[in-house]
């Protein structure tokens, strides 16, 4: 995915513009992959403002074209429920198919999971909001193979690019994740806006030096 220099700052001020991006004060937040954190990113705000939803999404798009034009993606496929409005904003700008995945199936066959009707030979692109290890999406991923399209390439908004089992785990479902942002400019962004205490800021460069050290002490997931 070729993002320019300006692209992933610009996401990530946006996202903290919004007030996307919580700071614990006392609880860490745990997320669903077990990792405890002293952030949690709401990216779903980027839905309710239409400027800069559009920017975001035209960002998306003009770096996602030349992927699917070389993997040749006929389909764009978002999660449930996270991924279902950047998946439609996508494929409508990309002129592409559009279907979501359910986290459970409705049904029996082979399709129960997957909501709208893939293409002859289909090749698709899997959109979500963000990922910390890679583990949820590797999940997913196998989840939309069984209905039988051919997964290559994961797109997020935010990568928090942080833990060290992600390359792994990507590698083995033989995955590619693009992100338009990552944990170090959503900081760098932090750190910018002169929002944040001298408790917050000595907090978040605490987590950014050593996550899993952090999670550990914090009663999350080590590994």
């Amino acid at each position: 995915m070729l993002l320019s220099a300006s692209d992933a700052p610009r996401v990530a001020r946006a996202l903290v513009g919004l007030g996307a991006v919580r700071i614990a004060s006392h609880q860490p937040f745990i997320y669903t992959s077990g990792w405890a954190s002293p952030v949690y990113v709401d990216a779903q705000v980027l839905m309710s403002d239409v400027a800069l939803r559009s920017e975001i999404m035209d960002i998306a798009a003009r770096c996602m074209r030349p992927l699917i034009a070389a993997r040749g993606i006929n389909a764009i496929v978002g999660t449930e429920s996270s991924g279902i409005a950047f998946a439609a904003w996508l494929a409508e700008r990309l002129e592409l198919p559009m279907l979501y995945l359910r986290k459970r199936p409705v049904g029996w066959d082979i399709t129960a999971q997957l909501e709208g009707r893939l293409p002859a030979d289909a090749k698709v692109l899997l959109v979500d909001d963000v990922t910390t290890d890679g583990r949820s999406k590797a999940g997913t991923v196998a989840a939309l193979r069984r209905a039988g399209p051919v997964v290559e390439d994961v797109l997020v908004l935010l990568d928090y690019a942080l833990y060290a089992p992600q390359a792994g785990t990507l590698a083995d479902h033989a995955l590619s994740l693009h992100a338009l942002a990552t944990w170090n400019q959503l900081h760098e962004a932090l750190l910018a806006s002169g929002q944040l205490s001298a408790e917050q800021k000595a907090t978040l460069a605490d987590f950014s030096a050593s996550p899993v050290d952090w999670s550990i002490r914090h009663g999350g997931s080590g590994a």
